[in-house]
């Protein structure tokens, strides 16, 4: 009897704040560099074994951005598809399912609706330990309310830091922020052209405080 085969969609979304930019290629090292491809990966391959199947492909995407779905990102996907076996099922977690969590309209539309599925986010045990993708969203957002509400306190660190470097080009004080581990309130280095904007925009908000 012939497996169905089957391929394995899984995708996240940076996180600049926290160093998380890149994702591997490889599926497997990319759930060691995300708990939620992780998570995903696991899923899938307990579906496919529970069904008798066969993984015959993964594929781990990185989003472009940390707070939407983009149709750029899932080019890679519309490629995947046209490749596969004519016959297999094409394997998501549909994080949307019970309370909107990370909705992906582009994903969606890239695979054949009769040859999709989309895997509900029960919790699953990862390393021995029960994880629950609610629980783990929920914390991220926590972390992100938190992170935003800091913006004028790292807003003052920073400038603060450039108080004795005014004679210095941009180049040279992004140089500086950078070598303090200073870096932008998104967690990207200083270039000259984002710190120009970055002190035009802070003296253009004290000036209007004070007024």
């Amino acid at each position: 009897m012939t497996q169905q085969p089957y391929v394995g969609i899984y995708w996240t979304r940076p996180v600049p704040r926290a160093g998380f930019v890149r994702l591997s290629a490889d599926v497997d090292l990319a759930a060691g560099q995300s708990l939620t491809i992780r998570y995903q990966r696991d899923l899938a391959r307990r579906h496919v074994r529970s069904a008798r199947g066969t993984m015959i492909r993964e594929i781990a995407l990185l989003e472009l951005a940390p707070d939407r779905a983009s149709r750029e990102a899932v080019i890679a996907v519309e490629r995947l598809v046209e490749t596969s076996a004519g016959d297999a099922i094409f394997l998501t977690v549909d994080f949307s399912h019970e309370v909107n969590w990370r909705p992906h309209r582009f994903l969606w539309a890239a695979l054949p609706t009769d040859r999709m599925l989309a895997l509900t986010p029960d919790p699953i045990p990862i390393d021995g330990k029960p994880f629950e993708p609610r629980l783990h969203f929920r914390a991220w957002q926590t972390d992100d309310e938190a992170h935003r509400a800091g913006k004028e306190d790292h807003r003052a660190r920073l400038l603060a830091a450039l108080a004795n470097r005014q004679d210095g080009s941009w180049s040279e004080k992004a140089d500086h922020l950078n070598g303090l581990g200073h870096l932008t309130h998104g967690g990207r280095r200083w270039t000259a052209d984002n710190l120009r904007k970055f002190v035009g925009a802070a003296t253009e908000k004290v000036t209007s405080t004070s007024r």
